[in-house]
């Protein structure tokens, strides 16, 4: 009997106007794999300075991928750190993942519930709905999982699992991602990815984040590239309100 392909998450990361030329890019390039099925990390105002409403092409191709069966992420409000201060150990835990992008390493709960609240009230006044909140860098303090719950999200991820928020259920997934920051990092992604697509073949779920520099990056699009081949040899792109045994999920 045929082996049943293994599930596999794709998920664009930093959609923003601020970046819309790589954005497409990389679009083409799921086009180009077939791949139809993924979700949009949307960032309502990119480092304050992009608001969704103020770029309405931009905003009404979001909307046709959601409405073609693309699922929402709120990815932070604003993405960058502006305005807040690291202690030691937030430099620690942000060390080599992230420069100054880590939006909710550093809130207290409340500065982090009012980012949520203005981040999801602004999706929906453009007509998105997020089914679900991912913090810049994948790094935050531990209340976060409570106050999404609370606030009636479904889905959240961090570097390792995928969180089905109302039953507090983890899935463990991991990510195969790049870093086009420095020339070092782009290399050290691309050897890494090259090792590490066909070992972890057994794996259960994977992941695959994209984000929009990668598709323009020379090393990295051609990892990108090969990845893709690879994981979708094996796998098949799902929801992540399939993966978490959900006909819908909503926030």
């Amino acid at each position: 009997m045929p082996r049943l392909p293994r599930p596999l998450l794709v998920s664009l990361h930093d959609v923003t106007p601020a970046l819309n030329g790589a954005i497409q890019r990389a679009l083409a390039l799921l086009g180009e794999f077939g791949v139809t099925r993924y979700a949009l990390f949307v960032v309502p105002d990119w480092h304050g300075k992009w608001p969704l409403a103020e770029h309405p092409d931009f905003l009404a191709r979001v909307r046709e991928r959601a409405a073609q069966g693309c699922e929402i992420m709120l990815h932070g409000l604003r993405h960058d750190e502006v305005g807040s201060r690291r202690s030691a150990g937030e430099n620690l835990r942000a060390l080599g993942r992230t420069a100054r992008e880590a939006e909710f390493l550093t809130l207290d709960d409340a500065a982090a519930a009012e980012r949520v609240r203005q981040g999801r009230a602004t999706l929906r006044e453009v007509g998105l709905e997020p089914v679900g909140f991912v913090p810049p860098a994948w790094l935050y303090r531990p209340g976060l999982q409570a106050l999404l719950r609370q606030e009636g999200f479904a889905v959240m991820e961090d570097a390792w699992r995928v969180y089905h928020l109302p039953s507090g259920r983890g899935v463990r997934a991991p990510c195969v991602q790049w870093s086009t920051r420095k020339a070092h990092r782009a290399a050290v992604g691309v050897a890494i990815n090259a090792l590490r697509v066909p070992l972890e073949r057994g794996r259960r779920l994977m992941r695959l984040a994209i984000h929009p520099p990668d598709a323009v990056h020379p090393w990295v699009s051609r990892s990108l590239r090969r990845a893709l081949e690879g994981l979708l040899a094996t796998r098949t792109p799902v929801s992540y309100a399939e993966v978490l045994g959900e006909g819908s999920i909503s926030a």
